[in-house]
């Protein structure tokens, strides 16, 4: 490969002979071959030619050096500055001045690339070291944060739970305070609310005492170094309980089906700093863009088909999606007591037993849980209304009300990949490239579910879907073209 240099010479060279010696051949060519040699005007033929030809020589080069020769030099000057701002530092050897511009701006751009070059290596240590610190300082704030006995929340100024420590989990309760969550679930909008409020008209800045069900606690601003409010800082006496007796985070091992306690698999504070800044859904959800929404991505395992003829739940599994990503710290998952056997054939494709639930709660005790877990979010499910109808009969026996916005991946995948007849879950999830892992639990099924949504919505934008509403309308047109379609 030649060097640039060589390149750009060449270049010019052919540029110069494309557009001086070839008119000038061409012309000749034309001459001979139109005047004949006998012609008493030849010698003013050629004269006239030879005045054409200077004329035409000098033009282009006024247009090679008010054009492309000025602009070169420009150049070469400008980059000339940059070396000498940001390339001297290189150490390179001293040569002599370029003869020409083009020969200049040539060794101009090779030292600015090598400083380009050493200046990116040197940029990626930095971000490495940044990274390790970073990491390490993630670390030894979680490390403290386990071990402190006061409950510790971090709420976001929109009332978001932006960390919560173990002390906090075991008082407010794991379907109250996780990460993501909301913290209206524990304490009151008004309260809340009057406490900001409290706090910045606070004439000494410091801390103000709070109270939660008996529990005295403080809570503190949150600001960063610009002096902008970002949220406040929480804390509460929790009550005393041995370490070898906190129990540590169920897990569902996707692959055996099967539910295990994993300690060191369990992150001992959840924390994300990123939901300072999240968007929560505003009261005209129907008007709200799709990737502003909060959603709750959940599935259920059943004794059977037939909710109206007895079956019961026997799982539920949820996450939360915000800002396009999966929050793996917000999760619900419980096995359900259906106080009823569970059929060997349901066993058979989801793996629970009735020994395996018979000290479970029923459904009458999570279902409240369950639904404050996934308040102020937009529920989506595969064939929703399958699982919405287990919960909908629970829910009229207690008096409660599914009054939440449903989106259905089944009816998104019937519009938009309307040349396939499968829509099952595995296979929507490898038309878009997902992996399958745990097919058949609750927990990894609403897995499953959210990253298959996510992986949708960049091809409902194509559609023209950008709304809550739009997406309604849009599943509204699948249903009931599916429902004329089995007429026929």
């Amino acid at each position: 490969m030649f060097p640039l240099r060589a390149r750009l010479r060449t270049l010019f060279f052919l540029t110069w002979l494309g557009g001086v010696l070839l008119p000038f051949l061409v012309g000749l060519i034309w001459l001979f071959a139109n005047v004949a040699p006998t012609d008493p005007k030849k010698q003013f033929y050629f004269l006239v030619y030879g005045f054409a030809y200077t004329f035409w020589s000098l033009f282009l080069m006024m247009l090679l050096y008010r054009g492309p020769v000025s602009e070169i030099r420009r150049l070469a000057k400008e980059a000339e500055i940059l070396v000498m701002e940001y390339a001297n530092d290189l150490g390179a050897p001293q040569e002599k001045e370029p003869a020409s511009s083009l020969e200049a701006l040539a060794d101009h751009l090779e030292k600015l690339g090598a400083a380009f070059r050493k200046r990116s290596l040197e940029l990626e240590r930095l971000v490495e070291e940044a990274t390790r610190r970073l990491k390490l300082e993630k670390e030894v704030l979680a490390l403290v944060l386990q071990n402190i006995a006061e409950a510790v929340l971090v709420v976001s100024k929109d009332f978001r739970i932006v960390l919560v420590n173990p002390a906090a989990v075991r008082l407010f309760g794991p379907e109250r305070a996780f990460l993501g969550g909301s913290a209206l679930s524990i304490f009151d909008r008004e309260m809340l609310a009057d406490l900001f409020r409290r706090l910045q008209e606070n004439p000494n800045g410091g801390c103000l005492p709070v109270e939660w069900e008996g529990h005295r606690g403080s809570a503190c601003l949150l600001r960063d170094d610009s002096g902008r409010i970002l949220g406040m800082v929480m804390s509460f006496q929790a009550p005393e309980i041995a370490p070898a007796t906190i129990p540590a985070k169920a897990e569902e091992d996707l692959s055996s089906l099967t539910i295990t306690e994993s300690p060191g698999g369990w992150r001992p504070v959840a924390y994300d700093f990123d939901l300072f800044e999240a968007v929560r859904p505003r009261k005209d959800l129907l008007k709200c863009p799709l990737e502003e929404l909060v959603y709750t991505a959940f599935d259920t395992e059943t004794t059977g088909l037939e909710p109206s003829k007895g079956d019961r739940i026997v799982a539920i599994g949820a996450v939360r999606i915000e800002r396009g990503r999966i929050l793996k710290d917000a999760i619900f998952h419980t096995l359900v007591n259906p106080e009823r056997p569970i059929p060997p054939q349901a066993t058979k494709i989801h793996g629970i037993t009735d020994e395996m639930v018979k000290d479970k709660p029923t459904l009458r005790e999570v279902l409240p849980k369950f639904l404050l877990f996934c308040r102020d979010t937009v529920l989506v499910a595969h064939n929703a209304a399958f699982d919405l109808k287990f919960l909908e009969i629970e829910a009229q026996k207690l008096g409660l009300k599914l009054d939440f916005p449903v989106v259905d991946t089944l009816f998104i995948s019937y519009g938009l990949f309307e040349e396939f007849e499968n829509h099952n879950l595995d296979a929507i999830a490898e038309r878009l490239g997902i992996p399958v892992a745990g097919l058949h639990s609750a927990l990894g099924d609403a897995f499953l579910t959210a990253e298959i949504f996510l992986k949708l919505l960049p091809h409902l934008k194509k559609r023209g879907i950008h709304t809550l509403e739009d997406l309604f309308a849009f599943c509204q047109k699948m249903y009931s073209l599916r429902k004329l379609q089995k007429q026929f």
